[in-house]
């Protein structure tokens, strides 16, 4: 399932992605990203996915800058979505080990770069957050899951 964004679209995912940065360095949250990308390349990717998987769902995403949320957005029949993006064709669903199982109903992976993405597929909270799931990828442990794991985006509904 391919979505690209709009140009309207790509000013606001430019806007809240800098905004997120700024207000996440004010309220003193450290920088987590890992990797040689730019931190504006990195909150860039993910908030696009985030609008990209929503104008998928046909439901509004969370627009707060300041505060950090497990959830970034809710379907229409509630389920509690957690979007993870990957700009690499064959990447992993991956998640931090701090998180925590059924926070979120759903992990939801957008495959592409920014405005273009693919949604991947879904994994249910407690599925990708178990101790089965931790591999290490060269920077850490982290709960990772391969597209062929996912449910794909037809069988599950909105």
């Amino acid at each position: 399932m391919f979505i690209e964004l709009n140009e309207t679209e790509q000013k606001l995912a430019r806007h809240i992605a800098k905004m997120r940065y700024v207000g996440a360095r004010e309220d003193g949250i450290q920088d987590m990203k890992v990797g040689s990308q730019s931190n504006e390349l990195t909150d860039l990717e993910g908030i696009g996915a985030e609008l990209a998987f929503c104008k998928i769902a046909n439901v509004y995403p969370d627009m707060n800058v300041k505060q950090v949320k497990d959830e970034d957005c809710y379907t229409k029949n509630g389920y509690a979505i957690d979007v993870k993006s990957t700009t690499y064709e064959n990447g992993r669903l991956l998640a931090v080990r701090w998180k925590k199982p059924n926070k979120v109903d759903f992990y939801a992976l957008m495959v592409g770069k920014f405005p273009k993405y693919r949604l991947a597929g879904f994994m249910k909270s407690d599925d990708l957050i178990s101790p089965e799931m931790v591999k290490d990828l060269g920077y850490g442990p982290v709960y990772a899951a391969d597209q062929e794991q996912l449910t794909p985006p037809e069988d599950l509904i909105f």
